[in-house]
């Protein structure tokens, strides 16, 4: 299956580790909050030194509560969704949060000391665009917007690359060749 670039799967997941932020707009505190703190939860769990499967734990609580997934995952499976069984929708939901959880995990002892700055919070309802940058130590900023819909994140796009278009081009290229269930069980594999 194709996967992001080295770089851009390095500036999702640092994106996640961060903590330094500057003040949001007040009408939108909520969901720079939001990011905020989902970036200083995952800096604790760096800074605390969790073990692999207590670091896949509370990534996997951070995904359920930060993250709308059945809405990611009907974006991401694209016109896969509408013909998937309830059955099938259910499977790839759990086997993706899964995928997922585990690939961050892993890429997160990467993490070397970068900053997240949340800039400002533009409203476009019914969502919430946060503008932030993750700094690198040496100084180099990468531009990340984070899509927010009813107090979860729906999409993050970095450098202007949508993650969630992203991973539907990959999933598609995937089921043209596999099935849906085929990138379930790929899924699956991933995560275990």
């Amino acid at each position: 299956m194709p996967t992001l670039t080295r770089r851009s799967t390095l500036v999702a997941l640092s994106a996640l580790v961060t903590g330094a932020s500057i003040g949001a707009p007040a009408a939108a505190q909520d969901a720079a909050a939001l990011i905020n703190g989902i970036a200083n939860r995952v800096l604790a769990l760096l800074k605390g030194g969790a073990s692999d499967t207590e670091r896949e734990n509370a990534l996997s609580e951070i995904l359920r509560e930060s993250f709308d997934l059945p809405a990611i995952g009907r974006t991401v499976l694209g016109r896969h969704w509408n013909v998937a069984t309830p059955e099938q929708q259910e499977k790839f939901i759990t086997a993706f949060e899964r995928a997922e959880v585990k690939a961050y995990s892993n890429r997160f002892k990467e993490y070397a000391g970068q900053s997240l700055v949340v800039g400002k919070v533009t409203q476009s309802s019914p969502k919430e665009l946060v503008d932030a940058r993750i700094v690198q130590p040496n100084g180099q900023a990468i531009k990340l917007v984070w899509e927010v819909v009813n107090g979860k994140i729906v999409d993050v796009t970095i450098e202007g690359v949508s993650m969630a278009i992203t991973r539907r081009s990959d999933f598609n290229s995937y089921i043209q060749r596999n099935g849906l269930d085929g990138l379930i069980s790929e899924l699956q594999r991933r995560g275990s």
